[in-house]
């Protein structure tokens, strides 16, 4: 590497600094972010036995991009011109699959998991009604299914369709096979898109028959072995695949020559862009405007039982200096109450469950139930090394008409309609001996 190259790279990497800050970060908060390396390490493979020429005005012009970028976009948005001034920078985009490869690099499944969750628990669960409802017509079935909200509703007994039902780990895992194959394939950029199209379509279809085999068992209709309730959506999830391969493997064309790198200087136009980017990741940060307070009163109480409020750890007390409203804990007899009270949608309103998985608690038995006063409650169980915790969570507004079991459904429902907040989240943790 001559002495141009070398300054480049090092301008860039600390350029970049930021972005690699948060994805350090991001890697080890709890959400399955660190499959997200698979996908890298199949874009660095398929780049080394693949090469192309790169494209230095692409990568100066993405680098600009990315420097504008800091002023107003969050860190995942703005990763992508960084990603991209790299793919410009290696020759990444001229292939459609390491391209996408290097996209889902990227630490979205919480993202994914926060904005997509609830818009996929509705499709699944309309889906499925129609689906069983096909079956009735047909007289497989005794009685029809109705869909309330992301439940479904036979004779008055509901099945919910739960966040793990939701569909988004069989999405990104489709995705990624989907990118793959586009890399193995050397399919073009337009091939690729109708890949990824079915790649949608029969992810959404193996959910959708998933969750409709599940209503049987959950329903009470039929009798099932535990592992089942996994194992077929891996079953639908390989049938997927397989029609996918099938898919990837007719889109194929004759395979066209790979564009050999050629020598490629590093313009000194790159060099300053560089340098300028490193200056303003410099600067201080901008001024927030405060949020509004969501004055949350102390408790004596709590379902009868009296509670006592406790400090905030330093951890905690720093996070609430950015959350757009505040953060109490109680001790409730054994238990612990935490109660976040929030003035508008807001991504910073986190499933607790991730903030479990990220202090490293195993989350399991996940399944949604009524509480003493019958309203929906999301409850799971989180060990830790003999640690144990029976949880439950919602999120209500304060004049208790609506309550959510998951964030998803709460923040589109708070951001169309920012008038019926604020909202409480409730965490209860109740210790168990496992």
């Amino acid at each position: 590497m001559n002495t141009r190259k070398f300054l480049a790279v090092t301008l860039l990497t600390l350029a970049f600094f930021p972005v690699l800050k948060w994805y350090w970060l991001r890697l080890g908060d709890g959400g399955g972010e660190t499959f997200g390396l698979i996908a890298l390490a199949l874009a660095l493979f398929f780049n080394r036995s693949q090469p192309h020429a790169a494209s230095p005005r692409l990568a100066e012009i993405s680098l600009l991009i990315y420097a504008l970028s800091l002023f107003f976009l969050p860190p995942l948005l703005r990763s992508i011109p960084a990603l991209g001034t790299i793919a410009f920078l290696s020759g990444m985009h001229r292939r459609a699959g390491q391209f996408g490869l290097l996209l889902l690099s990227l630490p979205v499944q919480a993202s994914l998991d926060f904005f997509l969750g609830y818009p996929f628990r509705l499709i699944t669960a309309e889906g499925s009604r129609l689906l069983l409802n096909s079956l009735h017509s047909l007289r497989l079935m005794a009685h029809p299914v109705e869909r309330l909200g992301v439940q479904l509703s036979q004779q008055g007994q509901l099945v919910s369709v739960d966040p793990p039902c939701s569909g988004l780990q069989m999405l990104w895992a489709t995705a990624l096979l989907s990118a793959l194959l586009s890399a193995l394939f050397r399919l073009t950029y337009r091939r690729s898109i109708q890949l990824s199209i079915m790649a949608l379509a029969l992810c959404l279809l193996a959910n959708i028959l998933r969750a409709s085999f599940l209503f049987f068992p959950e329903s009470g209709l039929i009798s099932v072995p535990g592992f089942l309730h996994q194992g077929v959506g891996l079953i639908f999830f390989a049938l997927a695949s397989l029609l996918l391969c099938n898919g990837a493997r007719r889109l194929q064309t004759s395979i066209v020559p790979s564009l050999l790198p050629a020598p490629q200087n590093i313009s000194h136009r790159l060099q300053i862009l560089a340098s300028g980017t490193l200056m303003i990741t410099l600067l201080p940060a901008r001024m927030a405007s405060p949020l509004p307070q969501a004055e949350l009163v102390s408790l004596n109480s709590y379902q009868g039982r009296t509670v006592e409020e406790t400090a905030l750890s330093p951890r905690e007390k720093s996070f609430a200096e950015n959350f757009p409203g505040e953060l109490k804990i109680y001790a409730v007899a054994h238990d612990t109450l935490i109660i976040r009270r929030i003035t508008r949608a807001s991504r910073l309103l986190h499933p607790s469950y991730h903030c479990l998985k990220a202090e490293g608690f195993l989350i399991t038995h996940s399944r949604i139930e009524k509480d003493a006063q019958e309203h929906p409650v999301l409850r799971y169980q989180a060990t830790r090394q003999g640690e144990a915790f029976q949880v439950s969570e919602s999120i209500r507004n304060l004049n208790g008409t609506r309550q959510w079991t998951d964030v998803s459904a709460w923040y589109w429902h708070a951001l169309f309609h920012p008038q019926s907040g604020p909202w409480e989240a409730h965490t209860l943790m109740t210790p168990f001996s496992p």
